[in-house]
């Protein structure tokens, strides 16, 4: 999943230039405003609150970690160095980043060519079963996901005066520090 959202992107810079700024401003607002969330109203996927006796009934079986188990069968002696670098994140579930990312990808994908739309819109779809089988999250953070990056796509021409603003006012900030003040004048 790391490198989905950021080829999706890429893959738009090589097919479709002109369309690089917008998909780059969209796919990196939901990763933006998923952080956002992580950090106001941090949630425990599943595989965490199993792990700390929040998950389930007693006498009930235990939810796995599939991602673990398949990770030592896949990778062996390698595994425990790579998992250190990639290790899961005990409060970061809602809304998965992972699933709200992939959608974004499909969109932007489907909006440059057909052939890599569908690619990305199976991926979607594969991501989706493999978080909720891997215990990595619950179906209702794949939910909260497609909300968020349903929500920047259709938000994105109503908030794209306000961000130019901001990046506006962050540049001429920019170069006050910098101590262009020729150029400011110059900007009004």
């Amino acid at each position: 999943w790391f490198m989905v959202p950021h080829g999706s992107v890429l893959y738009v810079l090589v097919r479709r230039r002109e369309r690089f700024s917008r998909a780059l401003a969209l796919m990196y607002a939901v990763f933006d405003l998923g952080a956002t969330f992580y950090w106001a109203l941090p949630t425990a996927p599943p595989w965490y609150a199993a792990l700390h006796g929040r998950l389930g009934e007693p006498g009930s079986p235990p939810v796995r970690r599939m991602m673990i188990e398949y990770g030592e069968q896949f990778w062996r002696d390698r595994w425990p160095a790579l998992y250190d670098v990639l290790g899961g994140n005990p409060l970061a579930a809602m809304p998965s980043l992972h699933f709200a990312t992939s959608l974004m990808g499909a969109h932007l994908l489907s909006e440059v060519d057909p052939v890599a739309g569908a690619v990305g819109w199976t991926y979607a779809a594969l991501l989706a079963v493999a978080l909720v089988y891997l215990g990595e999250h619950y179906a209702i953070d794949l939910l909260g996901g497609a909300a968020l990056a349903e929500a920047v796509r259709l938000g994105a021409p109503r908030a794209a005066p306000a961000a130019r603003r901001v990046v506006s006012a962050l540049a001429a900030l920019e170069r006050f520090a910098a101590g262009d003040v020729d150029q400011l004048a110059a900007d009004g």
